[in-house]
């Protein structure tokens, strides 16, 4: 073999080597273009079905603000259950044949369905025969007064679906509300100016202060105004509040607990043509109003809400004395003894008490006796001891005692009086409402006080000692008061542990060292449970409590 022949050889050699590595990489490189266009390809579909998700979900939650919208034009929009005009995404629960696109995007839908509530005889569909009964959970159900809607979401081959529970505006989600933020026009001492009060003090603020209740003197009062009741720098209303009026603030009181923590003031005011505000935090001068709080920054802890709706309550409780079962309504002066397993009532003109169970329904209701004229107007200066003649005839009530797990809602055509503790057992899940026309009182004899400032010399109550309160209560027509709050030495704190809402704002003691020292705690579960029928607002509005996605 040549010398050539070796170099040919060799080239041979090496061309084929040169094919077999390009073909190798070629396999290569196509399985790596293979591979990158299978993952690309599996990263799309991920894209799309995470896209087709959200706009799944986004559409679900259009579902709930469509729902909202109607609520909000018309708050009986749910009792038309599925029989509102087309086109429409309302359907009843199990169907979700009638979807609306959501608007601004491609494809993606969304159906409503009205859940049956789950107290419901049979568990029926919404009924437009009976849609508080088929819609509204009852009073068995840990959210009495509330339905539920389902919103399905849907987008390519994704749904979504969100439960959203509705609840009306209620008293019950505020630890504090008034509707006028001035004393009671009972506590302005004598008959001429009381009966001034009640024409000029039940007036609003007005935009401009200078107008409204404090523009003028009380009639006949011989130039006294309605009281300017200020929150000072050491109150602490912690919890959500409302008032269909405006405050008057003095240095930093604290307002909520925490951002979650609504404060909704009704009528923002101004002064002498300035910008308005919720609240004054040095008080203008129309004769006989004057103020030292020229350093007021009040501490909005909780989210400043204004203006905000008013929230009216229903002319007086006669619901539920219609409610009441017939062994459970009374009439004329009526003590309860509240224990962990049973009440004891001793009705007008009895020597002793009857024991019952708690009602079935959890409603009692003491009216005034048909018998006799319920005639003694109420002052808490002259507030008459328990049993005293001319005040039995009054559908009043003295409450106190334990109770445990049961709910319970008292109702009075006059006044409720709280005669000693009302307290929950300790690890108790029961919850109380007290609901009276006028007062809710508490209890303080002081049998020698003739007239407001005028304690004579009597001891009064001899307790120092705090006093506690478990319960929501609401004065429809006058105030949370403490009787003859004016006298005697200080008491102590007076502890609630619930909810308090009242037309005026009431006394419970005096700067100059009377009466209790204020401890409000709002009892959350009010915010989703309620005393079994307490009264809701005149015409209030439906809002969204709570949301939950719903997992097939």
């Amino acid at each position: 073999m040549t010398g050539g022949d070796i170099a040919r050889t060799t080239v041979r050699d090496e061309g084929g080597f040169t094919m077999a590595l390009v073909m190798i990489v070629g396999f290569v490189t196509a399985m790596i273009v293979g591979v990158s266009l299978t993952a690309a390809n599996g990263d799309l579909n991920l894209t799309r079905n995470d896209l087709d998700q959200k706009q799944a979900f986004e559409a679900a939650q259009a579902g709930i603000a469509d729902y909202q919208y109607h609520l909000n034009s018309d708050t009986n929009f749910w009792t038309n259950c599925a029989s509102v005009p087309t086109p429409t995404a309302v359907n009843l629960q199990g169907s979700t044949a009638r979807r609306l696109a959501v608007p601004g995007t491609t494809g993606a839908t969304y159906a409503i369905e009205l859940m049956r509530a789950s107290t419901s005889p049979g568990s029926a569909n919404c009924s437009t025969a009976d849609p508080a009964g088929t819609m509204l959970e009852g009073a068995a159900s840990t959210a009495p007064g509330t339905f539920r809607v389902r919103s399905t979401g849907y987008a390519g081959d994704s749904k979504q679906s969100i439960v959203a529970t509705w609840k009306r505006r209620s008293f019950l989600d505020y630890i504090y509300f008034t509707q006028l933020e001035t004393s009671d026009p009972v506590t302005y001492g004598d008959p001429a100016t009381v009966a001034g009060a009640y024409t000029q003090c039940t007036k609003k603020i007005g935009p401009i202060w200078s107008q409204g209740r404090y523009g003028a003197p009380i009639p006949n009062s011989g130039g006294d105004y309605c009281v300017v009741i200020q929150f000072a720098a050491q109150d602490d209303v912690l919890g959500p509040f409302h008032t269909n009026d405006a405050i008057v603030t003095c240095r930093d009181p604290t307002f909520g607990r925490t951002s979650a923590d609504r404060i909704e003031i009704s009528t923002p005011v101004s002064v002498n043509g300035g910008a308005a505000t919720p609240y004054l935090n040095s008080l203008p001068n129309p004769p006989g109003l004057s103020s030292s709080c020229n350093d007021d920054s009040p501490d909005f802890v909780g989210t400043l809400v204004t203006p905000a709706p008013d929230l009216e309550p229903p002319p007086t409780n006669q619901k539920l004395a219609s409610i009441a079962a017939s062994a459970y309504q009374f009439s004329g002066e009526t003590s309860i003894e509240l224990t962990a397993s049973n009440i004891r009532v001793t009705p007008k003109g009895a020597t002793s008490a009857t024991t019952l169970a708690y009602p079935a329904n959890g409603v009692i209701y003491v009216s005034n006796s048909a018998t006799g004229a319920c005639s003694s107007a109420y002052s808490p200066f002259t507030a008459p001891v328990k049993s005293s003649t001319g005040d039995d005839n009054c559908g009043n009530v003295y409450v106190r005692g334990i109770y445990n797990s049961q709910k319970l809602t008292i109702g009075s055509q006059n006044d409720i009086i709280v005669e000693s503790h009302i307290t929950k057992q300790s690890g108790g899940t029961g919850i109380l409402g007290l609901i009276a026309n006028n007062f809710v009182r508490v209890y303080r004899p002081y049998p020698t006080q003739t007239s407001r400032g005028n304690c004579g010399n009597g001891t009064g109550s001899a307790a120092t000692s705090d006093l506690r309160i478990d319960a929501a209560l609401l004065a429809i027509q006058h105030s949370f008061i403490v009787d003859h709050y004016d006298c005697g030495s200080q008491l102590g704190d007076l502890i609630i542990n619930g909810a308090i809402a009242q037309k005026f704002r009431g006394a419970v003691g005096t700067t100059g060292g009377t009466g209790y020292l204020k401890a409000y705690n709002y009892d959350q579960r009010l915010s989703y449970f309620s005393p079994p029928f307490f009264l809701e607002p005149v015409e209030a509005s439906w809002g969204v409590q709570r949301e939950t996605l719903d997992f097939p």
